[in-house]
C-alpha cells in the first residue's frame, strides 16, 4: 500500500490531485448543498478499510499524472479511460500494451469528441501523445501475460532499483540486495557521506549505494 504522500513522491505531482484523479472530489454549492465527481477508477484497496493506493494504481497514475502536466482535463482523461477499458477489457489500460498502438487513436477519438480548446493546437496535441502514448513512461516497467504491471525500475536504462508489490511490501529497494533505498541514503547521511563504508556496512557495492542516492534524491527533490 501507498499512502497519496508516496505516490507524489515516487511519481511527482502533488498529494492533494492523485488522490482527487483517484477517489474524487466533493463540491459545496449555496445553501448547504453538495455534490461529487467520481474518481477515475475504483481503486485497488477498494474493498478494504485502508486509505491509500496499489501498486498498479501507482503505475496508472504515472501516466494520468503526465496527461495532467500536459494540461488535459480530466473529462478528457476519464473518457479516453473509459473507451480503452472497454476496448481492451482491462481495469488499468493506461499500462496494457495495446495502448501502445491504440492509445492514439482513442485519445483522437476522444478529444474530436469532447471538442476540448485547450487541445485544438496540433503540436500541443502531439506533445502529449509523444508524453503519454509514447515508450517513455513504459520503460521499466514491466508486464504480466495479462498485460498488468508487476514491478517498476524507475531509474531509466537501470535494473538497480525496483518496486515490486512481492518484495518489501512495494517500497523501493535495491533489486539485488532488497534493502530499501531510503536506508542506504539515510546511512550515507549519518556517516558523512562515506559512500564506500556505507558500502560495507550493507555488503553491497559502490555503485548500488550511488543507485540508491540517485533515486532518493530525485524523489525528495519532487
Amino acid at each position: 500500500m501507498y499512502s497519496y504522500a508516496d505516490a507524489a513522491r515516487f511519481i511527482g505531482g502533488k498529494a492533494r490531485e492523485l488522490r482527487r484523479c483517484v477517489s474524487g472530489l466533493e463540491h459545496r454549492h449555496g445553501k448547504g448543498s453538495t455534490g461529487a465527481s467520481p474518481g477515475l477508477w475504483k481503486p485497488q484497496l477498494s474493498s478494504t478499510e485502508a486509505e491509500g493506493l496499489g501498486f498498479k494504481d501507482l503505475i496508472e497514475l504515472r501516466f494520468v499524472r503526465t496527461f495532467r502536466d500536459e494540461g488535459v482535463s480530466l473529462s478528457v482523461i476519464r473518457r479516453t479511460l473509459d473507451v480503452a477499458r472497454e476496448q481492451f477489457a482491462a481495469p488499468y489500460p493506461l499500462t496494457s500494451r495495446r495502448f501502445r498502438t491504440d492509445g492514439k487513436r482513442i485519445f483522437l477519438e476522444v478529444v474530436e469528441e469532447s471538442g476540448d480548446e485547450s487541445l485544438v493546437d496540433l503540436s500541443r496535441r502531439q506533445n502529449v501523445i509523444r508524453k503519454v502514448i509514447g515508450p517513455s513512461l513504459r520503460e521499466g516497467v514491466e508486464l504480466d501475460m495479462q498485460g498488468e504491471a508487476v514491478r517498476w525500475y524507475p531509474l531509466r536504462q537501470s535494473k538497480a532499483v525496483v518496486l515490486d508489490p512481492l518484495r518489501h511490501f512495494g517500497e523501493p529497494i535495491l533489486s539485488e540486495s532488497g534493502i530499501p533505498t531510503i536506508a542506504v541514503a539515510d546511512a550515507v547521511i549519518a556517516e558523512d557521506g562515506d559512500e564506500k563504508r556505507v558500502a560495507r556496512i550493507f555488503e553491497v557495492s559502490p555503485a548500488a549505494v550511488r543507485k540508491a542516492l540517485e533515486f532518493e534524491s530525485r524523489t525528495r527533490a519532487a
